[in-house]
C-alpha cells in the first residue's frame, strides 16, 4: 500500500528498519521473543507502514494499525514462534518474501490468484467494503458496475489490488476505459489532489477513505461498490490475509500455528475488539 509521509521520510532514510531494535520507532514491544524459550522460531514480519489504519507509524514513530496489533496477539499465544517487525518500501515486501528475507508481510494483503501462485496466506482476518471516493459535488452518485467510470481519471499505483482490478476492466472494456494514471504518491496526496480536482475519483476501501479522506475540509465522499461483482467480475478477494514466504523455515506448522491463534483471537473476541478500535466497527472474519 502506499507510504505515508513521515514513514516515507524515515524509510528514505533507513530503507530497511528493524523496529523492535531501534529506540526511535518506540515499539520495545514489537517482538515478544526476549520473553521467550531461545528455541523460539524467529519470524520477519515486514510492512510497508501504510496505509492507515491497517499499519502505520504513530505520532511517537511507533509502529501499529490493526494488522499490527493482531500479530502482536498472536505472537503472545504461540509459544515458538518470535515476531520480529521490520519496514520496508512496498516492493522490497514482496521480493522479500521471494528471497525468504521476510518471513510473513503484513500490509492489508488480499490472496489473490496472482499473489497465491508464489505466496501462502494465511485465514483470513478482515472482509473489506470496496468503492469509490469523489468530491461531494460530482456527478457520480452512484457506481453499479465500473462502466460508470468509463473516461474518468484515477490514481492506480503499480501492483495494487485495486489498480490490478481497474487494468482488468479496461482489458475487458477497451472501448470504454478508465484513465489510470500510474502514481507513487503517498495516500494523503492522493486524497488531497482529488479534492482539488485532478483526478476525478480514487478507488479504494471503506477504512482507508476513513483515515485519510474523510477531513471536513476536503469535501469528499465514499460510494459503495457491490462486493460481489466485483468477486463475479474480477475474481476481486474481499478479504484480508498475511501473506507467507514459501521460503520460510518449517513453513506448514508456521501457518498451522497463526491461524489457529487467529481463530483463537476471533472467538474471545479480540479480532472484534481490534477492528472497533482501528476503524470504529466490525469487519473482522469470521464476525463473532
Amino acid at each position: 500500500m502506499t507510504r505515508s509521509a513521515r514513514s516515507a521520510a524515515l524509510l528514505g532514510a533507513l530503507l530497511v528498519v528493524g523496529l523492535g531494535a531501534t529506540a526511535c520507532s518506540g515499539a520495545a514491544g514489537a517482538s515478544s521473543g526476549d520473553a521467550k524459550d531461545g528455541k523460539a522460531q524467529k519470524i520477519v514480519v515486514a510492512t510497508g507502514a501504510s496505509p492507515k489504519p491497517y499499519t502505520f507509524l504513530d505520532d511517537s514513530d511507533k509502529l501499529t494499525g490493526y494488522d499490527i496489533e493482531i500479530l502482536r496477539a498472536v505472537d503472545k499465544k504461540v509459544a515458538d514462534l518470535s515476531f520480529d517487525f521490520q519496514v520496508a518500501e512496498f516492493p522490497a515486501l514482496f521480493a522479500g518474501l521471494d528471497s525468504g528475507r521476510f518471513n510473513i508481510v503484513a500490509n492489508n494483503l488480499s490472496a489473490n490468484e496472482e499473489r497465491k501462485k508464489k505466496y501462502d496466506f494465511t485465514d483470513p482476518y478482515l472482509e473489506a467494503q470496496f468503492g469509490v471516493v469523489v468530491k461531494q459535488d460530482s456527478s457520480i452518485s452512484k457506481v453499479d458496475s465500473l462502466q460508470d467510470l468509463a473516461g474518468k481519471k484515477v490514481y492506480g499505483e503499480p501492483g495494487l489490488n485495486f489498480t490490478k482490478i481497474l487494468e482488468s476492466y479496461n482489458e475487458q472494456h477497451p472501448d470504454k476505459k478508465i484513465n489510470i494514471e500510474y502514481t507513487e504518491l503517498d495516500l494523503q496526496t492522493q486524497y488531497n489532489n482529488l479534492a482539488a480536482g485532478l483526478v476525478d475519483f480514487e478507488f479504494n476501501e471503506q477504512v482507508v477513505f476513513d483515515g485519510y479522506g474523510k477531513k471536513p475540509e476536503l469535501k469528499l465522499k465514499f460510494i459503495p461498490i457491490d462486493g460481489q461483482y466485483l468477486t463475479q467480475d474480477f475474481g476481486t478477494n474481499l478479504q484480508s490475509a498475511f501473506a507467507v514466504s514459501r521460503q520460510t523455515p518449517n513453513r506448514e506448522h508456521v501457518e498451522q500455528e497463526i491461524n489457529t491463534a487467529l481463530q483463537e483471537l476471533a472467538k474471545d473476541g479480540t479480532l472484534k475488539k481490534l477492528s472497533e478500535q482501528f476503524f470504529g466497527a466490525d469487519y473482522s472474519v469470521p464476525k463473532q
